[in-house]
């Protein structure tokens, strides 16, 4: 709602002056033509009065106390009863005292008074092009929160520029709700006049759909999901083409992601799908959290649910450890309502770009296979040092994840390819020393730091990462394994 001192901008407000008391201290809820000073009284709350007749200078005083007492915005004194109530064009030192000490302004007004009615009540029931544009800002963004009722509310406040709670609504309130996962989700906030009042409600229906993860937030949603899906599923020579339509349906696939593996080895296979589905909005609303930064996006992969969390910039140890605990509260909470399919995760590390989806993924993965620690979610950090060595050099996924890890070199050919790679390997053996690898290969300093250069710029790899290197150091040993030892570096 406006303030006075908003309407005396307003458009067809230019006649308006102010005489005395404080313009901000109440909200104005509408406008009342009175023509007699002693019906003061019964105006409403937040009233603006506009005075018709003219009030005795004697009786400013009373009209002033009778319009605090009634809790009115303000009182607004025509042009003719203005010239015989303040000759000197201004008010008394007593007018002034029992306005300031009431709250309630007095203002002066020339012109047309029916435009003037007119204008307030415009002004105070708000402009129809920007209750629009509200709705139409609210409506854009939330499929961005969709099944997220705190950023939801969050973002209907945002675009209604009101508060917006998660509760029942009370008297004078507006409201809407929507069944969710885990019950209906109720959204409250202050009602309003006029366009806003019902740029208010539009937007809170929207939004209560949007929190609970249908409507308008669903089909982009699920859209995701399954894109996400096949990204992960799909070989990879796909992989381009799926991350440049991730990008157009919003899938934050260029950033820094997390992948949490959920397994329910408790039920039958024919079972799990039916379960892990329904789960996925449940795990959703838990991991997301309004202040964190990290959008959650899932998919079901085989027989198992993945959550990817992406953040725009690499998390440091601390949040890396807050994602683990988060996600171990979320599979806590989701076993206590699921006891029979003995709910397990596993955590992947976090890497960068569309080739950092399916790594963290394949590392969600191996964490999920190693044995129990008692906890609902084994982090891959924590699954031994050996597992990840086995990951690489023995398993069936190695060449797969060496190929992605350095596509981008190795679509040089041969002979370029596995100097670099070599170059590369006795860098990071050395702990990123250009002269101890020169001195290894037999190479010039600047020889050893070009290729480096032209490594990161191929693969994007930040080497100043300590995950990354390794991730590198491990990649060039699995795949020059396979490349005929004889070959010189040159």
């Amino acid at each position: 709602m406006p303030a006075l001192a908003d309407l005396l901008t307003a458009p067809g407000l230019t006649g308006l002056r102010h005489l005395a008391g404080p313009l901000t201290a109440t909200e104005v809820t509408g406008v009342r033509l009175e023509t007699r000073a002693d019906r003061l009284p019964d105006a409403p709350p937040g009233t603006v009065v506009i005075l018709l007749s003219a009030v005795p200078g004697h009786l400013l005083d009373v009209a002033v106390r009778d319009a605090a007492a009634a809790g009115a915005a303000g009182i607004v004194l025509t042009a003719d009863e203005q010239a015989r109530a303040l000759p000197d064009g201004a008010a008394s030192a007593t007018v002034r005292a029992l306005a300031d000490r009431g709250r309630v302004a007095v203002l002066g007004a020339t012109g047309d008074l029916a435009a003037l009615v007119v204008a307030v009540d415009r002004a105070v029931a708000g402009d129809a092009a920007d209750a629009l544009a509200r709705v139409a800002d609210a409506a854009e963004r939330l499929p961005g929160v969709a099944g997220d009722p705190e950023r939801a509310a969050a973002t209907a406040a945002e675009a209604l520029g009101i508060p917006v709670e998660r509760r029942a609504p009370g008297p004078g309130e507006a409201g809407a709700s929507a069944p969710g996962p885990d019950g209906e989700i109720a959204l409250a906030a202050p009602a309003r006049p006029g366009h806003l009042g019902t740029a208010v409600r539009c937007v809170l229906t929207t939004t209560a759909l949007a929190a609970a993860g249908g409507g308008h937030g669903d089909v982009p949603v699920r859209s995701r999901g399954h894109l996400l899906a096949e990204l992960l599923a799909a070989p990879q020579d796909r992989a381009p083409g799926l991350a440049v339509r991730g990008r157009a349906l919003g899938l934050p696939v260029d950033g820094h992601h997390t992948a949490l593996r959920v397994a329910a080895p408790g039920l039958p296979a024919a079972d799990r799908y039916r379960l892990l589905d329904g789960l996925a909005p449940q795990a959703l609303n838990r991991l997301r959290a309004p202040a964190d930064g990290t959008q959650w996006h899932a998919a079901l992969v085989d027989d198992a649910l993945v959550l990817l969390g992406t953040r725009p910039a690499a998390p440091g140890p601390d949040a890396r450890r807050a994602v683990l605990a988060l996600a171990r509260r979320t599979l806590d909470g989701l076993r206590t309502r699921h006891p029979e399919a003995a709910l397990r995760g596993g955590l992947g590390a976090p890497h960068r770009g569309p080739l950092g989806i399916r790594t963290s993924a394949r590392e969600a993965r191996a964490a999920l296979q190693a044995p129990p620690d008692g906890t609902s979610v084994t982090a891959h950090d924590a699954a031994g040092l050996d597992r990840m060595l086995m990951e690489w050099y023995a398993s069936d996924t190695a060449h797969e994840a060496t190929g992605e890890l350095l596509a981008p070199v190795l679509e040089l050919g041969p002979d370029k390819a596995e100097p670099l790679l070599r170059t590369l390997q006795a860098y990071l053996d050395h702990n990123n020393s250009p002269a101890r690898a020169a001195e290894t290969l037999h190479l010039h300093r600047n020889a050893v730091g070009a290729r480096i250069r032209r490594v990161a710029d191929l693969t994007g790899a930040d080497l100043a990462d300590p995950e990354t290197r390794l991730a590198l150091q491990l990649a060039c040993r699995a795949r020059l394994s396979g490349m005929r030892p004889d070959r010189g570096v040159s």
